[in-house]
């Protein structure tokens, strides 16, 4: 019985730590690379639905907050405002299933990190919002990251550091 218990255990144990992601590779081009494109696709829909959900309740929270009892114009709708503001995804589509298909982001954060490895510690998350609102290709998010333009990003040189041959040259 004992035996037993400990071969539970222990199997427990080894499929908990297989499970769980190395801390260097959280957020980086090595673990995005190491999913399969269904699961990449998964994880972009939950973000475009978390992004739009959580900028719809922020606006909503806003309006009432600030806006709530004061003249509008008509047509000029507070919560609508803030809502123009959101970044749009707007290369996503539908598939023939009825589903979001993502595929324009995830290709071009996969092709980001399979041709400029250099690249490999610029997180993900931080790409698919870029992306959001300014969509571009992976070798114009290269170029953003290596001038430097993630406005919001002030490290994107550093995740993009190291030697690729596409580097331009001083």
């Amino acid at each position: 019985m004992k035996t037993v218990s400990f071969l539970v255990v222990s199997l427990t144990l080894c499929t908990i730590t297989a499970a769980q992601t190395q801390p260097e590779r959280i957020g980086r081009g090595g673990e995005w690379l190491s999913w399969t494109p269904e699961y990449r696709n998964a994880y972009v829909r939950g973000l475009i639905s978390g992004y739009m959900m959580g900028f719809y309740r922020a606006c909503s929270l806003a309006d009432q907050l600030f806006e709530q009892g004061k003249p509008q114009r008509l047509g000029h709708d507070p919560e609508a405002r803030c809502m123009a503001h959101r970044g749009e995804f707007s290369k996503k589509s539908l598939d023939k299933d009825g589903h979001f298909d993502v595929s324009a982001y995830t290709d071009v954060v996969t092709a980001l990190y399979r041709n400029h490895p250099n690249c490999q510690e610029f997180p993900f998350d931080f790409l698919l919002q870029s992306l959001s609102a300014n969509y571009e290709t992976a070798d114009q998010l290269y170029e953003k990251a290596l001038n430097g333009g993630f406005e919001l990003y002030g490290r994107s040189r550093q995740w993009c550091s190291g030697n690729d041959a596409r580097a331009p040259k001083p």
